[in-house]
């Protein structure tokens, strides 16, 4: 019977042979992904924070999960080498083939090239170091012509240049001025020196704003 209904439509069987290909490979395919995605072999993370690195590691492999460190950071308050955090977080459900990533605390604090920090307000230097990471800052006023410019930092009391490397634990004071010494007259000053201090006369004299009155004629031109 099925040989004659072959022969009588060969166009629907060739039909029917193909839509049955296509589920029998859909279907293979299905069970493939399961497979390899293992779909439903879910395990949850276990927290590893504040532990020691040692001790994370084989609690992450014991609950069948691979691990890698992705990163440090310094926190003065936790002992070095201990996890501070992890990726995906404690008691997550995930495949067993995720890795944990773990950030550690560093065994030395992070260090920085000391930016220029000349001729901008203490307040913008302070600022500035503190987004960097720095803790430590205080701003401590000096006598000087320049009121409230930068004039000198010192790290733990020593004198620094821009560049040096420092470290984010150290102690950074940042020296402004207090604007109460006298500045001296120019005309003393070598020529080089004269024509510097120009400069930064007509820059700050251009940054000012102008004022709206004009001055009138003087008594000279009458």
């Amino acid at each position: 019977m099925l040989g004659d209904f072959g022969k009588n439509h060969p166009v629907l069987v060739n039909v029917l042979g193909v839509i049955i290909v296509f589920f029998a490979a859909w279907y293979s395919l299905y069970l493939l992904i399961d497979v390899f995605t293992l779909h439903g072999q879910e395990a949850k993370v276990p927290s590893v924070r504040l532990m020691t690195l040692e001790n994370a590691i084989h609690k992450i492999e014991e609950a069948g999960f691979e691990w890698e460190v992705s990163d440090s950071l310094f926190d003065e308050r936790v002992k070095p080498g201990m996890v501070l955090e992890q990726e995906p977080r404690a008691n997550a459900m995930v495949k067993k083939t995720r890795i944990i990533y773990l950030t550690i605390n560093a065994y030395n604090p992070k260090t920085v090239n000391l930016p220029i920090l000349s001729d901008i307000s203490g307040r913008d230097a302070k600022n500035r170091l503190e987004s960097m990471g720095f803790r430590y800052v205080s701003v401590d006023t000096v006598p000087s012509a320049d009121e409230g410019l930068v004039l000198a930092v010192k790290v733990n009391g020593h004198p620094v240049t821009p560049g040096s490397k420092v470290s984010i634990k150290d102690q950074i004071s940042i020296e402004v001025g207090d604007g109460k010494v006298p500045e001296m007259p120019i005309d003393v000053l070598p020529d080089d020196v004269q024509d510097s201090l120009r400069n930064k006369q007509r820059q700050r004299a251009a940054s000012e704003p102008k004022s709206q009155y004009r001055q009138g004629p003087s008594s000279r031109s009458k």
